[in-house]
């Protein structure tokens, strides 16, 4: 599936043809799309946090996440990416419970993976966590995603393209920001509460020397 994936970004209407046309001979085709491309946000996570740092708003003081603290934040987005994906693959699903086109689960997760694709490459701009990357990158790669959901969503179905299937669009895009909110604020927490290590550094973690 690695293949068909740079049209989404050259040619995002003609990408999906062969797109479903793989999920409907390999179903299962995008799981290492989604286990490996959820990595790049979560490494950009730990080496942002751990070796680059950040300064909070209104500050000058750079803050670094203990190796501890940065390894399970990055482990929470891995999870929260994936998570993301898979709930919002039941959404579509829901959604278009009462049109032709609705899809079998695997079919949905592959739609849904490469909606996510935008996304999961904007988070390299974790790397760097200054806030201007990060106020450019992140909508720019919300707006390509919802961008490949309007486009994509009437060709990779086999539904028409009418007001109907619009609202369609307009309701998993509107559910789509309430799931990427909620699960993001849960696994934050599930990365504070359990670690008492998860604390700001002054300067980042020094390798051991003899």
């Amino acid at each position: 599936m690695f293949q068909l994936l740079p049209k989404l970004f050259t040619s995002p209407t003609s990408a999906w043809v062969p797109i479903r046309q793989h999920a409907d001979t390999n179903p299962w085709g995008f799981v290492p799309v989604l286990l490996i491309f959820s990595l790049v946000p979560a490494l950009s996570t730990f080496i942002g946090t751990a070796f680059i740092g950040w300064a909070m708003y209104g500050s000058e003081v750079t803050h670094y996440l203990n190796i501890a603290s940065a390894f399970y934040l990055a482990a929470m987005a891995y999870l929260g990416f994936i998570t993301c994906v898979i709930i919002m693959a039941f959404v579509v699903r829901w959604v278009l419970f009462r049109t032709s086109g609705r899809p079998t689960l695997p079919v949905s997760l592959t739609f849904t993976t490469c909606l996510a694709l935008p996304v999961m490459l904007g988070g390299i701009a974790a790397v760097i966590p200054y806030r201007l990357s990060l106020l450019i990158i992140a909508p720019l790669a919300v707006f390509y995603s919802a961008l490949l959901l309007f486009k994509g969503m009437p060709v990779y179905m086999h539904i028409k393209r009418n007001d109907e299937t619009r609202f369609h669009e307009a309701c998993i895009l509107a559910v789509g920001f309430l799931v990427v909110l909620t699960t993001g604020f849960a696994f934050m927490e599930f990365w504070w509460n359990p670690l008492s290590g998860a604390e700001y550094l002054a300067s980042p973690i020094e390798p051991a020397t003899d």
